[in-house]
């Protein structure tokens, strides 16, 4: 069960069949969608868990609300490093996260098409929301080819925050929550090491497509070699999704549950994510106040 590396291998194949000027031009976008909601639903959700439910577990607070906001089981490994978590609060917000991203990934599609939302719209509200990269992007496609790319731009450029959040969070906890100033402090060199490297090759994928092999090769060529790769891409998306479901276990998540708080914080903050990501999704791709980008081809 290599979830991790089959959802990044097939990630850097996609990065191939999206033209870079595609991501420059979606980027400001994403940035607004993914960067603007990703802050405000980790502090919300900190603070719902801290202060209204009383939980005492600041840990497992600050996991389970990074699983949430950024992309599912990535940052939380990452978030739960950065301040010590317990494995079993690890655990306990990967279990719940996978549980929701198959159910995510299914009905949020089901309900896009039931209202005949835009490709665009619904595939950065889905990139903004579903919280596993590879879901995203089963999930945008479902809908469409522009919906796909939509997803996964959203979803990548989100990605993008697990290491400055991670950063932040070690920050907080020596300062603040663990209150030793004189403990060891984080250094810069922890962004890199958070940083998800596989979008430096989806980013590489994009660049090589774009100015190497189509001037050379041609568009037509490129795009027949690129629906050779696609096929490889499913498959290594088919078996990310076997794994989560060999790896969910529903008895052990039952008995991590706290007295329910845990599955309390992730719907409400997974409810608030969702509708602050639409508004924001909406506000930016509807055409209404900024130009719409263009994706598809």
């Amino acid at each position: 069960m290599r979830t991790e590396y089959y959802i990044k291998t097939g990630l850097v194949i996609l990065g191939a069949e999206i033209l870079f000027s595609r991501i420059l031009e979606f980027g400001p976008y994403g940035l607004a969608i993914a960067w603007a909601v990703t802050p405000i639903v980790i502090l919300f959700m900190y603070v719902f868990g801290t202060r209204f439910l009383k939980m005492q577990q600041k840990t497992l607070v600050i996991v389970v609300a990074t699983a949430t906001s950024v992309c599912g089981v990535s940052a939380a490994i990452a978030a739960a490093a950065a301040c010590r978590a317990k494995k079993y609060e690890l655990t306990l917000a990967v279990g719940m996260t996978l549980i929701f991203t198959v159910m995510m990934m299914i009905v949020m599609p089901l309900f896009v098409k039931a209202v005949g939302m835009d490709e665009l719209i619904s595939g950065a509200w889905l990139g903004g929301t579903i919280d596993a990269t590879g879901a995203v992007v089963a999930a945008g496609e479902t809908i469409g080819e522009v919906a796909g790319k939509a997803a996964a731009l959203v979803k990548i450029i989100q990605n993008m925050l697990i290491g400055v959040i991670a950063f932040a969070i070690a920050l907080y906890w020596v300062w603040f929550v663990e209150g030793d100033r004189h403990g060891e402090t984080p250094k810069l060199g922890e962004l890199w090491v958070r940083f998800p490297k596989f979008i430096l090759g989806f980013v590489a994928a994009s660049l090589l497509a774009s100015f190497i092999f189509i001037p050379m090769m041609g568009m037509d060529t490129v795009k027949d070699l690129l629906s050779q790769t696609k096929n490889y891409r499913g498959w290594l998306f088919c078996m990310a999704f076997l794994s989560i479901g060999l790896e969910s276990n529903f008895r052990e998540l039952r008995e991590q549950m706290h007295g329910g708080k845990p599955m309390v914080l992730y719907i409400v903050g997974q409810t608030f994510n969702i509708l602050l990501t639409f508004a924001v999704v909406w506000l930016m791709l509807s055409g209404i106040i900024f130009p719409v980008p263009e994706l598809g081809g």
